[in-house]
């Protein structure tokens, strides 16, 4: 048996969906987040999986039914990547080769200068996925896996070995049939409808939608504002600031929704992200990712959810809650002003 056949044996018993490898001649030309010797110096080769998010879950939370359990099950999923990749690494040093875990996420190149705006990170898991034929970009940018969607978590391990590098996927084995739908998905709309951005890889191209700001995504996705621009439906987050089309009255805003978030009531569950000095951060988004189930009637059906589940306001005590964007609307002007302020 191969080193190669080894590993993704290994990988497919702990429950991924797909193996792929990566080397140095594949991953040549791509950006900084595809240097395999950040985390390893002298590193050859990286393994790519994916591994599942719960559906059920995924609904619930679109449908604004429950978010704790996707949020519990999102984190637990990354955890589990960390750890498989932690398990690989340990099994290729008995075979005698060096090896590095990549965490999942939240894991940043925190000695650039701005790291907390830029958030590179130390490895990318969508580039590696894609060039090793894990699964491939959709629209959104997110990576995913025909029959499948990008539904999925990506992990990845680095090792100084010379593995066999696998081809990425040919274009009619992609999952994304480009139905656009993942761009109603996102309430500021971060995302181009009709404008492509490109990434090239060991002479491969890769394609999909260009950004128009990716503050855009921090700010949303981040949880510090949630009101779609519509205003007929929102994120879990109940903040509800401008989004201005301005780069520096966007950027403006997006530090004062930041400065107010820290004072919000806490929630249930959350985690520590290494940018908010302290503050916790909570699964609210994340939609143009799990939205898509890599069936366009499903995924459609996540849409209509999603746009059907009103606005989120928060309590005092912390407790969030949906109502009907006219409901939401009336309810919030109503609300105490100095909790009010908090949010918009």
């Amino acid at each position: 048996m191969s080193l190669n056949q080894l590993i993704e044996e290994f990988l497919l018993e702990r429950g991924a969906l797909k193996v792929g490898f990566a080397t140095l001649e594949t991953l040549q030309g791509g950006p900084p987040s595809v240097d395999l010797s950040y985390k390893l110096p002298g590193a050859r080769s990286a393994i790519s999986f994916a591994l599942p998010f719960n559906r059920d879950h995924i609904r619930a939370f679109l449908a604004k039914q429950d978010r704790s359990a996707h949020e519990a099950d999102n984190l637990s999923t990354n955890i589990r990547s960390g750890d498989i990749s932690w398990q690989l690494s340990e099994m290729l040093k008995k075979e005698g080769r060096r090896a590095r875990r990549i965490a999942a996420n939240t894991k940043y190149r925190t000695e650039l200068e701005g790291w907390q705006l830029t958030l590179h990170p130390d490895l990318s898991h969508r580039y590696i996925a894609a060039r090793s034929g894990v699964g491939s970009f959709g629209w959104s940018g997110n990576v995913g896996i025909k029959g499948l969607g990008t539904a999925i978590i990506l992990g990845a391990t680095v090792t100084d070995a010379e593995l066999m590098p696998t081809d990425p996927l040919p274009e009619d084995q992609g999952f994304c049939d480009k139905c656009k739908l993942c761009v109603s998905a996102c309430a500021v709309e971060m995302f181009a409808n009709n404008q492509e951005t490109e990434i090239t890889l060991g002479g491969v191209t890769f394609k999909h939608a260009a950004r128009r700001n990716t503050i855009l995504c921090q700010f949303c996705c981040g949880g510090f504002t949630g009101l779609a621009k519509s205003g007929k439906w929102s994120t879990w987050s109940p903040g509800r600031f401008k989004v201005p089309d301005d780069p520096d009255q966007l950027f403006k805003e997006f530090l004062r929704a930041v400065d107010l978030y820290a004072k919000r009531p806490p929630l249930p569950g959350g985690y520590d992200h290494p940018a908010l000095k302290g503050a916790k951060q909570y699964m609210t988004c994340g939609n143009c990712q799990i939205s898509c189930f890599g069936d366009k009637k499903e995924t459609a059906k996540n849409l209509k959810l999603l746009h059907n589940s009103g606005c989120v306001l928060q309590k005092p005590d912390g407790t969030l809650y949906a109502r009907s964007a006219e409901e939401a609307g009336r309810e919030f002007a109503s609300l105490d002003p100095e909790h009010k302020k908090l949010y918009y």
